[in-house]
């Protein structure tokens, strides 16, 4: 693949998901939506910078989806009376991989 090829492919992902972001401005739910639909593309760019920053963009997709599925699943009452997440032993180990790699830099 050339260099000009590549560049292209990557500005027009590029704009896809900022696209994506503003079309979904002002309203989480559907910016988690767009996350979760366009993972794929999203974890692609965050390769770019290197492996830590896409176990940081697979592990943030996970806990993410797991969000979703509760504010999903609670409806209305999640906006009223707000809402809790539980997440298992993986994921918080996970998180804390992230952490501790964040913290590195």
């Amino acid at each position: 693949m050339k260099i000009a090829t590549l560049e292209t492919d990557l500005l027009k992902v590029a704009e896809k998901v900022k696209a994506g972001l503003e079309a979904a401005a002002g309203d989480a739910v559907k910016v988690a939506s767009f996350m979760e639909n366009n993972s794929a593309e999203i974890t692609s760019l965050a390769a770019l910078a290197g492996p830590a920053a896409a176990g940081a963009t697979n592990t943030a997709l996970a806990v993410l989806n797991v969000v979703i599925t509760a504010v999903k699943g609670a409806g209305e009452a999640a906006s009223a009376n707000g809402l809790s997440v539980s997440f298992d032993a993986a994921a918080i180990a996970e998180v804390k991989a992230v952490i501790a790699a964040i913290e590195k830099l």
